[in-house]
């Protein structure tokens, strides 16, 4: 039951996260950029996209109880953390950043969860 719990709350952050994402990459396109510079110059559009796809896929399978869920979700958790990291290091204001180190870090709390609760 918890572990289906933590499943729907990584589906949820997952959506969440993915929809900021997507609101980005259209509002940046909507200026006359095309997708190409969105997704990968700088390449945080495209790492934020993967992240959070495999975060929601993987809340999803949580939830329907199917193998690999929690690895799909751990793998995302892990890429949003790594996206907040890269931005750090690369010198941006951290009011940029500090987002997504604190959703990384609370997608890999739920992931860790995830990953020792067993399966009802």
């Amino acid at each position: 039951m918890l572990r289906r719990l933590a499943g729907i709350v990584m589906l949820g952050l997952g959506l969440w996260l993915g929809w900021g994402a997507l609101e980005a990459i259209l509002a940046f396109t909507s200026r006359g950029g095309d997708l190409a510079s969105a997704l990968f110059e700088p390449p945080t559009g495209i790492i934020r996209v993967v992240s959070t796809t495999l975060m929601a896929l993987g809340g999803l399978l949580v939830v329907v109880q199917l193998k690999s869920g929690g690895t799909l979700a751990a793998i995302g958790s892990v890429l949003f953390g790594i996206l907040g990291g890269l931005m750090a290091v690369s010198g941006a204001d951290s009011g940029l950043w500090m987002d997504e180190v604190i959703f990384g870090l609370a997608a890999i709390t739920l992931s860790v969860l995830i990953l020792t609760l067993r399966r009802a």
